[in-house]
């Protein structure tokens, strides 16, 4: 920090340029007094304003030239003001340095400022310790936070602040941290507290800064009164179970679906008890198993909850003898029944394909009555605007299984469906041929993004641009399955928002 001088009263400093100029003018020349003109200027450091210590300068130069003038001639005025020259130049370099030694003090005064309104006025609490945890400055906002009055804290060791839990290990911890010290958060993973001088606790975070000065190192505390963020931690908490206890009184209230969800329900454990028998790998076990509970849980409450509000609203309509919204929610009633239907047939297949119990029954079909009959059993979940297509080259009939391949296309038409916009067209393509049968689904879909596209056969695998929409992640994986039971081979083609293609190949 800068000096600052006591300022001299300024008629003494005029006094004494006044008596240097008389020495000057009074005095042989071989008496050199320019140093009482290099004392004026440095008492000048104590001037507030630069522009005095020019003007004194200035003065000083004139005096000097003056009395040059002035004072009786022992030698010609040229060769006096020449060897008065360098006198001259020192009292401006040294007028100059004294102007920068006020310019650095007034920036230094203004820093001190700047950072004394930063410490006062700040909403966060600072503190300002030693090594030794004592406590050298406190700001407002600390002393208030801690319930003390100004300058209170002062004096004090950080431990003063702390729950008796936490101080017995803080001078260690304190120690440890001064061994590496290093800006960051206090007490990382814990939950914090103060101790306010009425003995009361409340909890804080806390960030720390050291730093280091020939005086020694110290530590700059942030401290923040974390008591808001807390309650709202403790809120949300609390909303999460109520949410549970809503969910709970939610599935109680469905009791005409009861009975068979049960079934089906006990059904699904067996299969997935016996699937979990028949892995190799307790790791792949929990995998799946966590998979399944996360699936399983969002896609049944969906259309359950339809199922519950769209009963209440049913009794409402009823009693105003309201018989076209009735009819509108029993509709929606018996879709959300068939999707958790088609859900459940969806896990039973997986539970019968992993057990080995479906086996290949092989006949004569004819692939395009297949394929119409399919479309007339599930035209009923076609969106608005969806239309269908077949296209069929070949002959008519074909070795299969008429089950399996109804399946595979019920699954891979209903993905279509699900996954294209209203307005748009799903194409079958069927062809029977010398060397193989094939038959293709095509959509104008949302299609799947290039990189998920290793996994779409994978088990409860849904894409990223598909987890707003219904299913279960099975299908695709049961398609392939059937295929390779019957000596097939499934591929698909998919580019995202333009459409979809999959397809599925006998060899004869």
């Amino acid at each position: 920090m800068l000096p600052i001088l006591t300022p001299p009263r300024p008629k003494l400093l005029w006094l004494l340029v006044a008596g240097v100029f008389a020495a000057d003018l009074l005095l042989p020349s071989h008496w050199d007094v320019s140093f009482g003109y290099l004392l004026a200027l440095f008492l000048a450091v104590s001037f507030k304003e630069k522009s005095d210590v020019l003007l004194l300068a200035v003065i000083i130069t004139v005096l000097s030239v003056i009395a040059a003038v002035l004072k009786p001639q022992e030698a010609p005025l040229e060769e006096t003001m020449f060897e008065r020259l360098p006198a001259i130049a020192g009292i401006w370099a040294f007028g100059f340095f004294v102007i920068r030694f006020i310019a650095l003090r007034e920036e230094e005064q203004q820093q001190e400022g700047r950072f004394k309104a930063l410490f006062e006025h700040a909403t966060n609490g600072i503190l300002l310790l030693d090594r030794s945890g004592k406590i050298l400055m406190a700001n407002p906002a600390a002393e208030a936070l801690f319930g003390y009055e100004p300058g209170e804290i002062s004096g004090q060791t950080v431990e003063s602040l702390m729950p008796a839990r936490f101080a017995k290990h803080h001078e260690a911890n304190r120690e440890h941290y001064h061994q590496n010290p290093q800006p960051r958060s206090m007490g990382i993973g814990l939950d914090l507290f103060g101790l306010k001088k009425d003995s009361s606790e409340f909890p804080v975070e806390i960030s720390l800064s050291p730093f280091r000065t020939k005086e020694g190192e110290f530590v700059v505390a942030f401290v923040v009164d974390n008591t808001y963020r807390k309650s709202y931690e403790n809120s949300i908490l609390q909303q999460k179970q109520e949410l549970g206890a809503l969910s709970a009184a939610l599935q109680k209230l469905n009791e005409k679906l009861e009975s068979k969800v049960q079934e089906r329900t006990h059904e699904l454990e067996l299969a997935k008890n016996d699937l979990a028998l028949a892995l190799e790998k307790e790791r792949e076990l929990g995998e799946l198993k966590s998979r399944f509970v996360s699936m399983a849980s969002h896609e049944f409450r969906t259309p359950l909850t339809a199922v519950l509000s769209s009963s209440a609203l049913i009794s409402q309509y009823a009693l105003r003898q309201d018989f076209e919204n009735v009819k509108k929610h029993a509709e929606r009633i018996k879709s959300s029944v068939n999707g958790l239907n088609s859900i459940l047939t969806e896990f039973l297949s997986l539970g019968r394909l992993d057990e080995d119990r479906i086996r290949p029954n092989l006949e004569n079909i004819d692939l395009k009555t297949c394929i119409d009959g399919v479309y007339q059993e599930i035209k009923s979940l076609f969106k608005t605007g969806q239309t269908f297509e077949h296209i069929h080259e070949g002959g008519d009939a074909a070795q299969m299984d008429n089950a399996l391949v109804r399946n595979i296309l019920i699954n891979l038409i209903s993905n279509a469906i699900k996954y294209s916009p209203e307005n748009s067209k799903i194409t079958v393509f069927s062809k029977i041929g010398k060397n193989a049968t094939r038959i293709s689904v095509r959509d104008h879909g949302i299609g799947i993004p290039e990189p998920e596209q290793k996994h779409l056969f994978d088990r409860f695998f849904r894409a990223s641009n598909a987890t707003n929409i219904q299913g279960t992640g099975l299908g695709l994986y049961i398609v392939q399955r059937y295929a390779e039971m019957t000596g097939g081979q499934v591929g698909f083609q998919s580019e995202p928002e333009k459409g979809s293609e999959f397809w599925v190949e006998w060899p004869h």
